[in-house]
């Protein structure tokens, strides 16, 4: 583990004294048919868990600290067996249990990424960078903020080459990029410029769905949102409908932004 240096410690210790730090609770819903088993991976801090089981109608708080730097997803179709190893049809950590400690292996999923206390303010997106495999929305506390969702089931509009199958049938969408992992499909090399990385109609079935949602580098810049620290967050996977929002003054981030969070994305 790298060593901290005694100023940054000195530093650390006066903001936390001082209260500048500020924390956030976010509350899991599972509002799904059945079950699943959230994933919540830390690049920076820590919660309290990294792994869990919800069972239709639960719901769980996680108390993310200042400076958390991480994301949400949920896995389906888990089950363990007959070694004990645990696995899931969709987002499978490959941990062999509920908890998913160590490093993470993207997978098409829906994601929800965290910034909190990054600058005195909190962000968050919803990425289908990967795919998809659940619908969810993201509710603000503080009621000047914007909630977000994908809320489609983009599994019924997969292309045919892009749909992920397990032995109890559809359980995903996968990217272009994830599919194939071409420069053209990922952006890459040749493509990695706005003006030469188009979005191809796989992108395009994504954004139509879901507008508000990061789904290629250059699909737009309303897809990050950024609210005011202390603010509180409702995660509900499977929702019935997105609770009325107020055009405030949390609005999307500019576009230098955006490019800064997909680097972030490949980490």
């Amino acid at each position: 583990m790298t060593k901290r240096s005694p100023l940054i410690l000195l530093l650390a210790s006066h903001l936390f004294v001082s209260g500048v730090f500020s924390n956030s609770i976010i509350t899991i819903e599972n509002k799904c048919n059945n079950t699943i088993w959230p994933v919540i991976f830390s690049w920076r801090s820590q919660v309290s868990t990294s792994g869990f089981t919800l069972k239709t109608g639960e719901e769980r708080a996680i108390n993310a600290p200042s400076s958390w730097y991480g994301l949400i997803s949920a896995r389906t179709l888990c089950s363990n067996d007959s070694t004990g190893n645990f696995s899931c049809a969709t987002g499978d950590c490959e941990s062999g249990e509920i908890e998913c400690p160590g490093t993470y292996k993207w997978s098409p999923v829906t994601y929800v990424i965290f910034r909190i206390d990054d600058g005195q303010i909190n962000s968050y997106i919803i990425s289908l960078e990967f795919g998809y495999n659940l619908p969810l929305t993201v509710v603000p506390s503080n009621p000047a903020c914007i909630s977000s969702g994908c809320m489609v089931d983009l599994n019924k509009t997969c292309p045919n080459d892009l749909k992920e199958f397990s032995r109890r049938g559809l359980v995903a969408c996968k990217s272009a990029c994830r599919q194939s992992a071409s420069d053209e499909n990922c952006c890459t090399n040749y493509f990695k410029y706005k003006q030469t990385c188009k979005p191809t109609p796989y992108v395009q079935n994504f954004d139509r769905a879901c507008p508000s949602a990061y789904s290629y580098p250059f699909s737009g810049n309303n897809s990050t949102f950024t609210c005011t620290n202390s603010t509180d967050y409702v995660i509900t996977f499977c929702p019935s409908s997105i609770p009325n929002t107020t055009s405030s003054s949390m609005a999307p981030l500019p576009q230098p932004k955006r490019k800064f969070i997909f680097v972030f994305f490949i980490l």
